[in-house]
Formats: C-alpha cells, structure tokens, sequence
C-alpha cells in the first residue's frame, strides 16, 4: 500500500501534536513539507522544533512553493479568520488555496456543516473542491469528533431519538495560549459587555465558532426546529484563584457558559453547553461535564467521556480525529466539501512497529 503524502499548514500546538502522530505512523504517512510564519521554525527540522527526533523535514514559510510538491493531503492547522459579518470566509479563501493546487483538506478551523449558518462559505468550498476533484473535510475535536460526531454514532444504537445534548468544557489556569486572553479572566465584571448584546463579540465568536455541531445532530437524526437560541453566562472568581498568567481575583471573571440550543416550539430539541473557566478544582460550583444526553427508544441514554479535553497535551485530541480520518478520506475517493458522518468511521491509524513512540 502507497503512503499518503501530506502537508501540514500551521505547528501550533495542534500542529505539534499531528507531526508526532505522523512520526510514528511513518507506515502509512510521509510527511513532505510543514509550513509555518513563525521565524524561530523557520529552517529547522519539524520534529527539532518541538523536541522531537528529527522527522527528516524543513520548515518552511513558502505554502506556494510546498503546494507545488508532489501530495496527497494538507492539513490545516492555521489560526481562525472571521469577516465583519461574523463568518469564517477570510478562512475559507486561504484554505481554498490548497484546494485549487488539488490537495485534499483536513481542517480544524470550524466551518463545519455551514450550510444553512453560512452559506457562502460553504458553497465556496464546496466549489473549489469540486473544481480540482478533491475533498475539503472539516474536522477536529470540537465542533467535530466530540460535537457531533460521537453523540450522532451513540444515537445509532437507539430505535428514536427526541432530544439530543451534550456538555463540556476546558479549565484554562494552565493554557499559555494568546487566544485565551478572550475570556478576559481576572477582568471587573462591570467593565465587561453586557451578555449577548451586540457589543458582545466574545459570545457571537463561541456561537459562529461551535453552533454548527448542534445543527448537524439535529438535522441528521431528523429532528424539527424552529429556533434557535443562544445564551452566554458570565461568573465570578469566589475567592482568588492562581493560573499561569496570573492571580484571577475574587470577585472577577472567571468562568463562562455558553449554551447554543435548538427548539420546536418552546421545547429544546438539540444542545451543546460549553464552560470556560479557569481552576475548576477549586471551583466546582461552574461544573465542567463531559456528558452525552439522548432522550428517546431506549431512553434516557447518558454517555461520560473524560480526558478528551485534558489538562495536559489536550491538543492531541484536535490533531488525532484529523490525523485519523486521512485513510477514510483517501478511501472514500469523494470530491467537494465533505463531512466525516459520510466517510467510513475513523478509526486509529495503525502504528509502526518499528517506530518509537514520542
């Protein structure tokens, strides 16, 4: 069997985390180009950057000049775009360029099951799939694996279901990510933009970024809507709390809700709850629930999954559902925007004996 041959678009964390799993897979991958802005990669092995053995491949800052390579498969891990209009085309038009040098996809970047939330960024897509006869795959751990993917297969063992929801969250008091810095942790809450008001642009990201999740479970099991309704929750720290950015006093920001429902007439029909907040040992009280409700035939059914958000190495669990459905995507041989519920179910790709783990 050929290998696949891929690129990776942006070493972040989630990046980081694809070039391992790669690595260790060498049976079935060869990594052929890794693209990345940032100056201290630029040059150096993609394995090296990250503390890695080497991988036998430079990073490079030239995405022309890596498209023109001889691969099957680029996966983009670059950082969210989103116009003034909340949508996600600035990331559509940069993903499109590996599209039209007739590259397969594999994207974290959340325009995912966008054709009724926005439209045009997935007739965009789509089009440009279609054009080169490749696929475009939006897939990660969140909207994606865990929001829809894994609940849609749970409800597959029930004979109906009614109402579909799930719960999660991420404690932020370790994560020295730049985008963190969105949720404003430690801020006086009176300076803070009241909840879903339109100076609230922190709620309409979360909404734009997750809402599509709930959309697809609804409109897969086949369940009606009429509404949908978003709600953003704002707490504050009951006692001073220590992250590694810092002491979030008491009294300020410290956690959030997000919760993104569909209704049929005044009955919620579909969820997804999404907490984030910072020292969740401490403070129990703005729980953090990995849970997957169905109501229905059997009914209720209720599935726990932890450590698919974890403190430590938690970009794994974004990087592996991408990484894991390249074989189900090149299989599959379909051409256009395409959704891993249509694709043979992802399941781990096979480790090389003969590599070390890393």
């Amino acid at each position: 069997m050929s290998k696949t041959k891929v690129i990776i678009w942006g070493l972040g964390n989630v990046g980081r985390s694809a070039v391992r799993m790669l690595a260790e897979r060498k049976n079935l991958f060869d990594l052929v180009a890794a693209v990345d802005v940032d100056p201290n990669k630029i040059g150096k092995d993609a394995g090296e950057v990250f503390d890695f053995d080497p991988v036998g491949v430079k990073v490079t800052d030239d995405i022309d000049a890596a498209l023109k390579l001889d691969a099957d498969m680029v996966l983009d891990f670059c950082p969210t775009e989103m116009d003034k209009k909340g949508t996600f085309m600035p990331s559509a038009i940069r993903l499109a360029k590996s599209l039209d040098a007739g590259k397969n996809v594999i994207t974290t970047i959340p325009v995912y099951h966008c054709q009724d939330s926005q439209p045009e960024v997935y007739e965009f897509l789509n089009e440009h799939a279609k054009a080169n006869n490749v696929a475009f795959v939006p897939f990660g751990l969140l909207p994606g694996d865990y929001a829809s993917y894994m609940p849609l297969v749970i409800a597959g063992a029930m004979g109906r279901v009614d109402q579909i929801s799930v719960q999660s969250g991420e404690d932020d008091w370790h994560n020295t990510s730049g985008w963190v810095d969105v949720f404003q942790y430690g801020a006086d809450i009176d300076k803070y933009p009241k909840p879903d008001s339109d100076e609230d642009l922190l709620a309409k990201f979360i909404y734009a970024y997750y809402s599509s999740g709930v959309y697809e479970m609804a409109d897969r099991i086949g369940l009606k809507y009429d509404e949908f309704k978003p709600q953003h929750e704002v707490f504050t720290a009951p006692m001073d709390l220590e992250t590694i950015k810092g002491t979030v006093k008491k009294g300020t920001i410290y956690g959030h809700r997000f919760t993104m429902a569909l209704y049929d007439n005044g009955k919620e029909v579909a969820a997804l709850r999404y907490v984030h907040k910072v020292c969740h040992k401490k403070t129990p009280e703005l729980p953090i629930n990995n849970t997957i409700h169905l109501e229905g035939l059997p009914g209720p059914v209720n599935a726990e999954i932890d450590g698919l958000i974890p403190e430590r190495e938690g970009y794994v669990t974004s990087a592996a559902p991408a990484v894991n459905l390249i074989n189900s995507v090149m299989d599959a041989g379909k051409v256009g925007y395409v959704e891993a519920c249509d694709l043979p179910v992802a399941i781990p790709a096979k480790l090389d004996k003969d590599q070390v783990k890393i």
